[in-house]
């Protein structure tokens, strides 16, 4: 009996990290193998094509890729793709690669993204490398620039120069990101800045009133030993008069204090429910059940 219930504590055990694992996962946003041509992009310029082969080694994976042939040199032939990356961050793109017969200097295959649609930044420069034996991987994270912008693009621009010799394949291209929102953080700020901005007002009313009561004093005495005493009298009661202001902005602070604390632990909450999602949490449920209901029966036993 004790075996029995070893093993359906393990099993319990690896469904609980294997729901959590594919819940905080990256997804992904983009993905296309050119099975379907460049109907998943947003456009293409006559020197990318997509060609099938019977090869192993001909494509990446499926029946097609991508590829870009030479003679380009009256103008730099584009592979384009618009992505919005709203809401969320740590954005990555990835993709498999191989060079038929090498590339000389003049020739170069650039891999750039943009923030906007209109400045272009290079993410590297496939120029001056041999013939690719097999498929290659590669992987690039964009900075934070990237996040949440609804303009985000990557494209591949080929210039190269012989047209039987210089061909680059592409095979497999995907965007993917954390799955984390950039939204939930920014959301707390604009609702501090209100009962924030009226505090600082408080102090000065209280300042203004006490100055006229000690006005008074420094008139009847004109220059000599007195005006010593008259200058120990403000110094006194402006003290006294701040010490209630202080109290209430104590007061005040404290209350602000507790009020981000249980707004930040709301949203806390929020994003983990989001992120793992209702399905995961209803599984997660059943495994408490489960446990519940096989401690029980051990015990029984």
């Amino acid at each position: 009996m004790p075996r029995k219930f070893l093993f359906i504590l393990f099993l319990i055990v690896f469904l609980f990290f294997g729901i959590f694992n594919s819940a905080f996962a990256s997804s992904v946003i983009f993905s296309d193998g050119f099975e379907e041509g460049f109907i998943e992009w947003t456009g293409n310029d006559e020197k990318w094509t997509t060609s099938g082969t019977s090869s192993a080694t001909g494509v990446h994976s499926g029946l097609k890729r991508g590829q870009a042939t030479g003679a380009t040199e009256t103008g730099d032939d584009v592979l384009l793709k618009n992505v919005s990356t709203l809401g969320n961050s740590t954005i990555k793109l990835e993709f498999w690669y191989r060079v038929y017969k090498g590339l000389e200097n003049e020739d170069h295959v650039y891999v750039e993204w943009t923030p906007d649609g209109s400045n272009w930044n290079v993410l590297n420069d496939f120029t001056a490398v041999g013939e690719s034996v097999n498929w290659e991987f590669t992987s690039y994270n964009f900075p934070i620039e990237a996040n949440d912008k609804d303009n985000f693009a990557i494209r591949f621009r080929a210039h190269l120069g012989a047209a039987s010799s210089d061909i680059f394949y592409l095979d497999d291209v995907v965007v993917s990101v954390d799955g984390q929102s950039v939204q939930t953080t920014l959301t707390p700020t604009p609702t501090l800045v209100p009962t924030s901005s009226p505090q600082p007002k408080a102090g000065p009313p209280l300042a203004e009133t006490a100055t006229p009561s000690v006005t008074p004093s420094k008139t009847p005495t004109p220059v000599s030993s007195p005006i010593k005493t008259a200058t120990s009298v403000p110094a006194s009661v402006p003290i006294e008069s701040s010490t209630p202001s202080t109290l209430v902005q104590k007061s005040e602070d404290s209350s602000l204090k507790e009020l981000v604390a249980s707004e930040d632990s709301g949203i806390f909450s929020a994003s983990i429910f989001k992120s793992v999602g209702s399905k995961s949490f209803w599984l997660l449920g059943i495994m408490v059940l489960a446990v519940v209901f096989s401690l029980g029966k051990f015990k029984k036993n």
